[in-house]
């Protein structure tokens, strides 16, 4: 996709009901920023995230910029939580096909 000059959109879903959400996106994130970092300037990526379960988890995904943007997935929360959360998370727009 990229090669052909489009940008891709990435979309790892984290499952909100996880006893360890928040391990799974700290690893999650992790290999976003390390694979993100092998991108040429000419290379970038839309992130489509589950809403994380810390305030402004993905901050450093939204700032890299490699990143032209990141959308949250409601993930399964219902409207009102999934937008109470997106709140809560800067530089993220919804993209909340279920709530």
């Amino acid at each position: 996709i990229i090669s052909k000059g489009l940008v891709p959109i990435i979309e790892p879903e984290v499952n909100i009901d996880a006893k360890d959400k928040g391990e799974c996106e700290a690893i999650l994130k992790q290999e976003i920023l390390t694979n993100l970092d092998t991108l040429s300037e000419s290379q970038n990526v839309m992130l489509k995230l589950t809403l994380p379960s810390s305030d402004n988890f993905y901050k450093e995904c939204c700032d890299h910029p490699r990143v032209v943007r990141v959308v949250a997935l409601s993930g399964g929360y219902s409207k009102d939580v999934a937008n109470e959360k997106l709140a809560k998370n800067s530089g993220i727009i919804a993209s909340f096909s279920r709530a």
